[in-house]
């Protein structure tokens, strides 16, 4: 048996998005053989070697390999401890033909001295279980994004109009809007658009974070609100940056007090 050798990483040409590999072998001529046979294959990566236990827990801890090759006999049952049910890494163990025993949680048992046609047949039912555990993952976090995503509320970052809505408005250029019968007039810089919907329909659909409605009749980004005008009397409209003046109804004062520090309180 080769003597142990210092940890030897290998990142010079490493395959994108191959198969992390680390292994774990106390024989630098078993080591070799190894890294010789995951050459010849595709899609295996191998980012470390090491001859002992602590070198190893370095690599795995960089590294987070998907495959760890290790003799058995020199894992410490503080790495199956606290590797509980983890998916990765999986792990194959290496024993001598005249020395039996197992590694609990193995995947694969390969004997030593390696036989080219053994490694390669295990490594490739090694590939098939990696990538079913990735599958396995991935169907998971999707479910769980699935499951988040319902309780996510979206809002429009751009209004459709034109005949079929093929033209898209973004709504930051969106000043107000304004109730017009069964349609809702979109009002920006360069003109003025109708849409069929209704004021109760578009404050659903808009952040209100962008846009509040100020009265039964009226929407304004927030964005383009320059100041509040506060007439004689109860009398309160907000003023925008093209100038123009939109009343403010008795039951969405509230929303408007939210106005105040963006500008000036000016008395009309």
């Amino acid at each position: 048996m080769g003597s142990a050798q210092a940890t030897h990483v290998v990142r010079e040409q490493p395959h994108r998005g191959g198969i992390r590999v680390v292994i774990l072998e106390p024989s630098a001529e078993t080591r070799g053989i190894l890294q010789a046979g995951l050459d010849e294959l595709t899609g295996f990566d191998l980012v470390g070697s090491s001859g002992t236990w602590d070198e190893c827990a370095a690599l795995l801890s960089t590294y987070l390999p998907e495959l760890l090759i290790m003799r058995i006999g020199l894992l410490p049952a503080v790495f199956t401890d606290t590797s509980g049910d983890a998916a990765f890494p999986v792990t194959v163990g290496l024993r001598r033909k005249d020395s039996p025993g197992t590694l609990d949680g193995s995947f694969e048992i390969v004997d030593i001295p390696l036989a080219t046609e053994s490694l390669r047949a295990a490594m490739e039912r090694v590939r098939t279980e990696i990538y079913r555990r990735k599958l396995d993952e991935l169907s998971t976090l999707l479910q769980q994004y699935m499951n988040f995503s319902r309780g996510i509320q979206r809002y429009l970052t751009s209004v459709a109009v034109g005949d079929s809505g093929t033209r898209e408005i973004p709504a930051d250029r969106v000043t107000f809007m304004a109730a017009y019968g069964n349609y809702v007039r979109i009002h920006t810089g360069a003109g003025v658009h109708e849409i069929r919907d209704t004021m109760s329909g578009m404050t659903s659909k808009l952040d209100p974070a962008q846009f509040a409605r100020i009265h039964r009749s009226f929407i304004v980004n927030r964005a383009h609100v320059t100041s509040i005008l506060r007439k004689d009397g109860a009398a309160i409209c907000v003023l925008l940056s093209n100038g123009t003046e939109i009343p403010v109804g008795p039951n969405y004062r509230t929303e408007v007090d939210s106005f105040e520090p963006m500008g000036k309180r000016l008395s009309a």
